[in-house]
This record gives C-alpha cells, structure tokens and sequence, in this order.
C-alpha cells in the first residue's frame, strides 16, 4: 500500500456506518484531510480501557527495532514477535474516504498513483494495529480493481464487522479471514496528478482524475 490516504467525511458518518455515536468534543474536533502522509495523526475507531470502542487520534507511524513501519503484512502480523501482540490484542481501524496506490514495479521511477474510494462514495474502515507510539496499516494480496495497480493493498473491514474486528477475543488471522475481501472488491479507482506526492499538498485537488 502506498504511503497515503485520504478522510474527507466527517465522524457521524462513520459512526453511522458502524452504529455508533460519536461525542460532541469528537466531532468538534473533525477536519477533512485528502493527503495523510505518515507521522502525522489520523483518526482511529478503538476500544479504551473499559472495551468501549472510541474516536481518536493517533499518529500513523509503528517503531520497531528495524525501523518504523507503517505497513504491517497481515500474513505474518502473528509471527513477528514486535507485531504479534498488537495484532492479538490492539487492532483498531483507520477512518478513510479512500486511498493512493502506485502503478507499476518498486524500480519504476515517477510511477503514477491511482486514488481508490468506495462505489457507494461510503467511509472506509482500514485493519490497523496500535501501540501507545503510533499505528500501522495491515495490508493484504490485492483484489480487483487495486491488484490491476499494485500488489498489496490495505485490509478494508466491512462496516458491519467493525465491532467484531476490534475484539480482543477473535485471534488476528481470523479477524482478516472474516473481513475477507468484499468490501475491497467494491471500490472503483481513477488515475490522479502527482499533487498527493508531496504531503505540504493536502486540497481537494489531490483527489481529482487526470487523463
């Protein structure tokens, strides 16, 4: 997955999709964004300290002892002794309105990106995981349209399941094997400027198609 994201609508539609409620403080709190580069903060779906999920912001970056991450193979998330953890017990889920990907190999300089959002124009939930220093994105082997782009793409979770992939209860693997990969297969993508590339650029323009 590429290193940017987009998060347009507002929490009550999030919260609407998943059948929660947003607080006051929260929603004061929303601002658009259509370029979230990494190390800055972005909203997440979790659950405090008494099971409760939540509205919060977090910063997208994971550090590890190779290095900080901000992508997370959901394929061996349970392996990876600085993963396994988090994966168990402290997934969590990035609100977004759509995502960036890049075209063609990693050795292809000035490869385009692509922005990907749902059909329905719907909020996205995007598989995280989390620790108290920042989160990453689980990623996962691509479906149509995003596999004709790139390789991998980020873990989208029904809204449905919101609450069922927060569970601490339900093991990483078959979190990921319950989302699956309907929500994924319907999103619609369209080529875009290079204006996401550099993360000062964060308006509307970002998202629009180009020839």
């Amino acid at each position: 997955m590429c290193g940017r994201f987009a998060r347009y609508q507002q929490l009550p539609a999030f919260a609407e999709a998943a059948g929660l409620t947003p607080t006051p403080t929260e929603a004061a709190a929303d601002l658009p964004r259509y370029n979230i580069p990494p190390g800055t903060k972005a909203w997440l779906l979790a659950l405090d300290a008494h099971g409760d999920p939540v509205f919060a912001e977090h910063t997208w970056i994971f550090p590890t002892s190779r290095g900080n991450r901000i992508n997370v193979r959901s394929e061996t998330a349970d392996v990876v002794p600085e993963y396994r953890e988090p994966f168990a017990k402290h997934r969590c889920l990035v609100l977004a309105s759509g995502f960036y990907e890049p075209e063609g190999a990693k050795t292809e300089k000035h490869r385009p990106w692509w922005y990907f959002e749902a059909t329905d124009h719907g909020p996205l939930f995007l598989g995280a995981v989390a620790k108290e220093a920042g989160f990453a994105i689980l990623t996962r082997s691509p479906v149509d349209p995003v596999a004709r782009v790139h390789d991998r793409s980020p873990v989208v979770v029904p809204a449905d399941q919101v609450l069922q992939w927060l569970d601490p209860a339900l093991a990483g693997r078959e979190a990921v094997a319950l989302a699956g990969t309907s929500a994924a297969a319907k999103l619609h993508g369209w080529h875009v400027s290079d204006a996401a590339k550099r993360a000062a650029h964060e308006g509307a323009e970002c998202i629009q198609a180009v020839a």
